[in-house]
């Protein structure tokens, strides 16, 4: 009965998805520190909800922008989890910058 619903669905477009390009996916699954959500920003490794939620409610009220080593400025953010988010950042652009 499930499978019924779907009956006559289709997969969207590429071009409805932003960021997708001829079906090869978004540009970057990496999480920007200053403009995401706290959805996005729970991705990263030691954050979690409860610290995503913390770092976009104080973003507002930064006076510098905010990046990996700078989080360990906002309150509930450890040196550690900005260590630990610092290194993953690294490890992204190293994935990035190498040919595939």
């Amino acid at each position: 009965m499930f499978c019924a619903a779907w009956r006559g669905a289709s997969l969207p477009h590429h071009e409805s998805l932003p960021g997708w390009e001829q079906g090869q996916g978004p540009e970057t699954l990496v999480p920007d520190l200053k403009h995401d959500d706290a959805l996005r920003l729970s991705w990263l490794p030691g954050v979690g909800s409860d610290r995503a939620q913390k770092i976009v409610s104080q973003r507002p009220f930064l006076q510098f922008p905010l990046t990996p080593p700078r989080l360990a400025m906002l309150p509930g953010v450890g040196q550690t989890t900005a260590d630990a988010v610092t290194e993953w950042y690294a490890e992204q652009s190293r994935t990035r910058a190498s040919p595939r």
